[in-house]
């Protein structure tokens, strides 16, 4: 397998991966807000605030896992 062959696989794994996460959480967004357990702007609210918090700390997690599996 070539070099191009092999960053295909990767790409289309993660395109499966992140497909399959937004999947996720949508649907228990979904069935929260129809428990009225939360509301779609608690949501965005809290998106926001854990995506300021976390956000940068998982991207460079990611990335050194990328280069040490290099």
């Amino acid at each position: 397998m070539n070099d191009d062959e092999k960053i295909g696989i990767l790409l289309s794994n993660m395109t499966n991966e992140l497909v399959s996460s937004r999947v996720r959480v949508r649907a228990i967004v979904e069935l929260l807000e129809e428990k009225g357990l939360i509301t779609r702007e608690e949501y965005e609210n809290r998106f926001k605030k854990v995506f300021e918090r976390d956000a940068i700390s998982y991207r460079n997690d990611l990335l050194t896992e990328v280069k040490i599996d290099e």
